[in-house]
């Protein structure tokens, strides 16, 4: 079980992972929203477990450890379907597991570098080959395969030939501009770069922002992306095999910790100038009925960050230090609110099931009472 080397520096950097939220100020729309809990559901498991994904067609969620090496899939009241752990050996190997999540109702590992293996009830059933030397730096929060037509859609891992050099200015530079997402014809296995980083982005300028990790999510023919470590998101129309530039979406966040930029030739002070704080992360975007929700943690300022090293139970200390909220745009992408709170004790990841309620892992050590499994709480956007 291998772990990239700069795989250190992403956990360096994303180590950010029931009331009323505020609106912009410019918003006609309801001035109160929250996230409501309308649900709770116990999976019957003694063991740690996050979710991870949902399944709507077959109504099933996905939950693993926080290596991806072991996983449940379990129903909508918490009843087991399938308990599985990847081996490095037998007829199936999964030696890296950098992604998972659910591709077609498979459970899909990216599993480099082999690629993505499919299974179902633990067997492996398919993959998905690519067809080019390639290398993987970090591990995917959001696994990111879809389908369309004849053509596989998943991110792109960089080519073996790029020099990964985080103390070199041409490598970030190099690194902003590849393409994020590749298609593959499922017939050929011909591959094409199908979405990049728009021209009017700020990380395609003369400074270093830090290393980005690409979430996105697809809605019909509309694709939204965020880079992780930025306060925005950038929205994109399919348009053939392609998906193309529509506009960038900022999100008003108060009190957001950004990352601050170097210039080109003064790399190895990123990570100096940035290590005292926690900069904030827009970790995810869903869609829920009429809301696309942005989510995102605040991070913290020097000051808060040095009081978390301080603390005993520094990872509990950090959920309540910097928890998740939510902003709620409307499909026209006008911001209704921001610092919408998730329950304190939510885990990261979220999804969304067919009902447009938005499913939660409960972190057990941050319950007040012991409970007797995993819990999932589903939550519903109430607007008053």
């Amino acid at each position: 079980m291998k772990a990239p080397l700069t795989q250190l520096a992403f956990s360096a950097l994303t180590i950010g992972v029931f009331s009323c939220g505020g609106n912009p100020e410019n918003s006609n729309s309801p001035q109160n929203f929250s996230l409501e809990i309308v649900d709770s559901v116990q999976v019957d498991f003694l063991g740690e477990m996050m979710l991870q994904d949902y399944d709507p067609k077959a109504d099933k969620y996905l939950l693993t450890t926080d290596v991806y090496y072991e996983y449940l899939e379990v129903d909508g009241q918490g009843k087991i379907l399938n308990h599985y752990k990847f081996s490095e050996e037998g007829l199936a190997p999964v030696s890296q597991a950098m992604g998972l999540g659910y591709f077609d109702g498979d459970v899909t590992v990216f599993n480099p570098p082999k690629g993505y293996y499919r299974f179902r009830d633990s067997t492996k059933v398919g993959e998905i080959k690519i067809p080019y030397p390639y290398q993987v730096q970090i591990m995917n929060p959001k696994l990111g395969v879809f389908e369309i037509g004849n053509k596989l859609y998943y991110p792109k891992p960089w080519p073996e030939t790029l020099a990964v050099n985080m103390e070199e200015g041409e490598f970030y530079q190099t690194m902003y501009r590849l393409p994020i997402i590749e298609s593959q014809d499922k017939s050929t296995g011909d591959t094409l770069g199908v979405l990049s980083l728009p021209e009017t982005s700020t990380l395609l300028g003369d400074q270093i922002h830090g290393f980005p990790v690409p979430v996105y999510t697809l809605d019909g023919n509309r694709l939204l992306l965020s880079m992780w470590f930025e306060p925005r998101f950038y929205v994109y129309a399919k348009e053939g095999d392609r998906f193309v530039f529509e506009k960038t979406v900022e999100v008003d966040i108060p009190d957001w910790v950004p990352y601050t930029p170097v210039a080109l030739d003064q790399a190895q002070r990123f990570f100096e100038e940035n290590r005292k704080k926690m900069p904030g992360n827009l970790t995810n975007i869903l869609v829920s009925g009429d809301y696309y929700i942005a989510v995102y943690n605040k991070g913290l300022p020097e000051a808060k960050t040095t009081e978390l090293q301080q603390s005993t139970e520094r990872d509990l200390a950090r959920q309540r230090m910097n928890p998740s909220y939510a902003a709620i745009f409307d499909k026209d992408f006008k911001q209704l609110a921001t610092n919408v709170p998730f329950p304190i004790n939510a885990n990261y990841p979220n999804v969304v099931n067919k009902q447009g309620e938005l499913v939660v892992s409960k972190i057990a050590a941050m319950s007040e009472t012991e409970d007797d499994g995993i819990i999932l709480y589903r939550l519903k956007v109430k607007a008053d």
